[in-house]
């Protein structure tokens, strides 16, 4: 009977996934914003039905048009069909340097050559302590910068993650077959509750590297640009695409009528060659954080030219003569 039972509830699992694969949205790049600000303008007013949490943080509708995936992994090997690249950014704090030098400066250039989707990832900034209307402002401005550095939605999918429900959905599924041992293991978890106090930690951000998995699988990338502390993140997906395969993939699927083979291609990894880890301006040791109680220790994308004058003088630097400052 266990046996049984435990078959069944595979095939139970191994339904939800191909369900969902089967239906993900598929962004096309054909998102209408235009002018940023005369978007943001004509559509901020809109109401969207108020969730629990109060995610409907944007304040504004995606105008990306949908299509149904026909199958979870392409069965198209042309080489005219593009690689997928998935990459977002969490709308908390303000965009600085380092998250343009490591992430969005590369994406205008990737958007060329690649099938690619931008995203806000508003989902992850909930794993800590919040402010449902300061959050709703930063998704709109970091919409803003990502088009203003040069996002081309004629060639790139811009969306905001909450907007997508089939997220969670994938999330709470690999949940299932995820053993907690490998998120124990996860290096940001343990500084973050080591630093907040264990009180003040949500399972969430225990889970943070699940949500950040399904991000990913969700789509069939084929690559994702990481920094160098988002390596073992990855890792985390790509065992779990191949578990998943493993466990519900190949025969197992074709028994059940399906085509067989892997449900979740495995992402490769693409780090920028420079630019990938941005220090912080205190402290040398850290990167450039969002998250740090320092604002002098980032330099804003929208910081005025003199404050940033004054942060690069007062940062600390190497011991050695030759560098400059020009105003």
């Amino acid at each position: 009977r266990k046996i049984i039972g435990g078959r069944r509830m595979g095939r139970s699992v191994l339904s939800h996934f191909l369900i969902l694969s089967n239906t993900s949205p598929r962004f096309t790049s054909s998102m209408s914003c235009g002018n940023p600000s005369k978007f943001f303008k004509r559509h901020g007013s809109i109401r969207r039905r108020q969730l629990p949490i109060g995610l409907s943080v944007a304040g504004f509708r995606c105008h990306c048009s949908v299509s149904v995936s026909e199958t979870t992994v392409s069965e198209n090997s042309s080489s005219s069909v593009k690689k997928r690249i998935v990459s977002g950014v969490q709308p908390t704090g303000s965009i600085h340097l380092g998250n343009y030098l490591g992430a969005i400066k590369n994406w205008i250039s990737l958007q060329n050559s690649y099938d690619t989707l931008f995203f806000i990832v508003d989902l992850h900034a909930i794993t800590l302590p919040y402010d449902t209307q300061q959050l709703s402002s930063a998704t709109k401005d970091t919409a803003a910068i990502y088009l203003a550095c040069g996002v081309d939605t004629s060639k790139a999918s811009v969306f905001v993650q909450s907007h997508v429900r089939a997220h969670v959905e994938l999330m709470w599924l690999l949940s299932s077959t995820t053993p907690i041992g490998w998120l124990n293991r996860m290096i940001q978890f343990k500084e973050k509750s080591r630093k907040a106090g264990d009180e003040n930690v949500g399972v969430a951000l225990l889970t943070y590297p699940v949500l950040m998995a399904s991000d990913i699988l969700l789509y069939q990338s084929d690559f994702v640009p990481v920094g160098e502390d988002q390596k073992q993140h990855l890792e985390l997906t790509r065992e779990l695409a191949e578990r998943v395969n493993y466990l519900y993939g190949g025969r197992k699927w074709k028994k059940l009528g399906g085509r067989g083979g892997a449900i979740f291609k495995v992402p490769e990894p693409l780090i920028p060659p420079a630019g990938s880890r941005v220090m912080s301006l205190t402290d040398g040791l850290s990167k450039m954080s969002k998250s740090a109680p320092s604002d002098q220790s980032r330099i804003n994308l929208l910081d005025p030219k003199d404050v940033i004058a004054n942060k690069i003088k007062r940062c600390k630097t190497d011991s050695f003569s030759g560098l400059e400052f020009d105003n």
